[in-house]
């Protein structure tokens, strides 16, 4: 026995439009889905102790271990929105360098300040630069991205992408931006998602990344990456994964 199926107008205009919405669907989200994989060289600064103020002394304490199990998988976790992956091209367990003015530099570093407009001490930049290991750097915009992590890179700041040295950035696994620049604790390694209050080293490191990878401040509104209109978070919008995925495939030598 035949089954004949009546296809009245409604019905195929039903079709119609439930195809289209398939195809639109899939080439809107088909490029997001070609995971680009970026390498990513860390430095674990040691040899370094820096005296607050406030008499906290500051010392080197995440581990590699802690590096590899915890942060990186959050790191990827959060750029996952965006279909990028950083894979560990080498972790290196850093001497800074001491030259004849190695006090006064880590002085500049630990007396930084952020000015009557919020705005953070770019002098602390080139002293935490120079105590870097130039064995270990690269050539700006080449495919390796960096992460220096010293104890410490400035009262209330807790990272920087160093634009201006080739994007070798900076995050301090000590920090005081929950105080106002009081005594430092040691940041968190990881923060949940639903429970935003200080940040983390990983979600410093997310957001400092962005900065690497073409994004700024100020964005979008809620629950933002690169910090938002009204409050952060880790959420990275149309427009920003974009210009991230366009950034990194550059980095990496292909054409975007």
């Amino acid at each position: 026995m035949r089954t004949i199926l009546l296809v009245t107008p409604s019905l195929l205009l039903l079709l119609i439009i439930s195809c289209k919405h398939q195809i639109t669907s899939t080439l809107n989200h088909a490029p997001q889905n070609e995971l680009i994989t970026l390498q990513l060289r860390v430095h674990l600064m040691h040899d370094v102790e820096m005296e607050h103020p406030s008499g906290v002394i500051m010392e080197p304490w995440v581990t590699e271990q802690q590096f590899r199990n915890t942060i990186m998988p959050e790191v990827n976790k959060i750029w996952s929105a965006a279909g990028i992956e950083f894979k560990i091209e080498s972790i290196l367990k850093e001497s800074v360098i001491k030259p004849i003015d190695y006090d006064q530099l880590l002085a500049t570093v630990i007396n930084a300040k952020r000015d009557e407009n919020g705005k953070s001490d770019p002098n602390r930049l080139e002293p935490l630069f120079k105590i870097m290991d130039p064995a270990h750097r690269t050539p700006e915009l080449g495919p390796i991205f960096h992460i220096y992590l010293f104890p410490f890179i400035g009262n209330t700041s807790q990272g920087n992408s160093m634009r201006r040295f080739g994007y070798h950035t900076v995050v301090g696994t000590w920090t005081n931006k929950h105080n106002r620049g009081g005594p430092p604790k040691k940041t968190l390694l990881l923060e949940p998602w639903d429970r935003y209050s200080l940040g983390s080293l990983a979600r410093t490191i997310a957001h400092e990344e962005g900065h690497v990878l073409g994004l700024g401040h100020k964005q979008c509104e809620v629950n933002c990456l690169m910090s938002g209109t009204v409050s952060n978070g880790y959420f990275l919008t149309d427009e920003q994964i974009k210009t991230a995925r366009q950034t990194a495939l550059e980095r990496n030598g292909q054409n975007p």
